[in-house]
């Protein structure tokens, strides 16, 4: 028996050794994906300040997809654009480059493009391909040297490259969860004129803005929970005829259509608490400061996405219908889902780590 083993040991090392004899090895253990820190003045601007122009902080440049927090752009064949559209510090994230080659869809290479070490909340940077000025080697997903020469000095097509991040803290698993919601979003000045008459406030601030950011955000999360989705199709929900119980189909189509929404307008108001429908979506003062630690906020908060995907007043996808003298619908079920993810610290965006703690007071 030991002389058996000894020769499988033997046998086990001579593959190893052949291995390491592999001539990709050595290209291998010299790629090392450029790492890159975007976490003050030096190194990056910040978006949605208080001395930002409305028209910048509402433009279609700072629209983006909430399943690209941060979110990287080609600007031209050269640079690209590098945005972190959360209130919080994202860390070690890894940026993943997808090329296509040719008018062939499925031949693309997706390569480890660069580490960043941190990019502060709100902090923006545009940056040269490291291609163009360093090592032509990179990583693809499966740790296989890519050789990137090709596009030294023409760059990328914009057209044949995107982007997306990923990363294994606590925070970068979070936000990937949000990959599964279909929304892209944008703030809105819905009172450009100041009529003080309509229930829109006159002006949205830069303030606003860095608290949506956060709501967007954590409210994505409560939808995408598996909690919220088993306890919606077991909820009772009502069409918007007030009476017609909606079917298991009919819920769970509904549910879809709230992770798969496309746009989301968003913009403040005055008077009301919400205002939405299609893609409008108004909040208050108070819910744009209270989501971060109030499950309450959950009533306005889905009561107007309830708008956005269709539903009126009549329907307890706004507001709750009693039933039994207990309250159902999506707001009562959107409440008790946000406290249970407050309780197992489940959000994204807290109160310890948004960086701008006075937005919140």
């Amino acid at each position: 028996m030991k002389k058996i083993f000894y020769l499988f040991l033997c046998s086990a090392l001579s593959l190893s050794c052949r291995k390491n004899n592999d001539p990709e090895l050595p290209k291998l253990a010299e790629v090392t994906t450029k790492t890159i820190a975007l976490d003050g003045d030096q190194n990056s601007s910040l978006m949605f300040q208080d001395n930002e122009s409305p028209d910048v902080m509402t433009s279609d440049a700072r629209r983006y997809n909430i399943a690209h927090v941060l979110r990287v752009r080609a600007v031209d064949e050269k640079n690209i654009e590098i945005s972190n559209f959360a209130p919080i510090d994202i860390e070690n994230a890894t940026i993943l480059a997808t090329i296509s080659n040719g008018t062939d869809a499925t031949n693309k290479q997706v390569v480890k493009l660069i580490k960043i070490s941190k990019i502060r909340a709100h902090g923006k940077q545009t940056i040269k391909y490291p291609f163009m000025e360093g090592t032509v080697l990179y990583l693809d997903t499966n740790n296989k040297v890519t050789d990137l020469s090709q596009y030294k000095g023409t760059g990328i097509d914009p057209a044949k490259i995107s982007f997306d991040f990923t990363g294994d803290n606590p925070i970068i698993l979070k936000l990937k969860k949000l990959a599964v919601l279909k929304w892209d979003i944008q703030y809105h000045d819905y009172d450009p004129n100041n009529d003080v008459t309509n229930n829109w406030a006159e002006d949205i601030t830069a303030k606003d803005i860095r608290r949506y950011t956060g709501l967007m955000i954590n409210m994505g999360t409560v939808f995408i929970s598996a909690d919220f989705k088993t306890e919606f199709l077991n909820e009772r929900i009502v069409a918007n005829d007030g009476t017609t119980v909606l079917t298991d189909a009919q819920k769970l189509k509904t549910y879809n259509d709230i992770l798969n929404h496309s746009f989301f307008q968003c913009g403040v108001v005055t008077n009301v608490s919400g205002l939405g429908g299609g893609s409008t979506l108004g909040y208050a003062n108070h819910v744009i400061r209270d989501y971060i630690n109030v499950a309450g906020a959950g009533d306005v908060l889905s009561h107007e996405v309830g708008h956005c995907v269709g539903y009126g007043h009549s329907s307890n996808m706004t507001y709750p219908i009693k039933v039994n003298n207990v309250n159902t619908g999506i707001s009562p079920v959107t409440i008790r889902v946000m406290q249970k993810l407050f309780n197992e610290k489940m959000f994204p965006v807290t109160l310890e780590n948004y960086y701008k703690p006075a937005d919140l007071k």
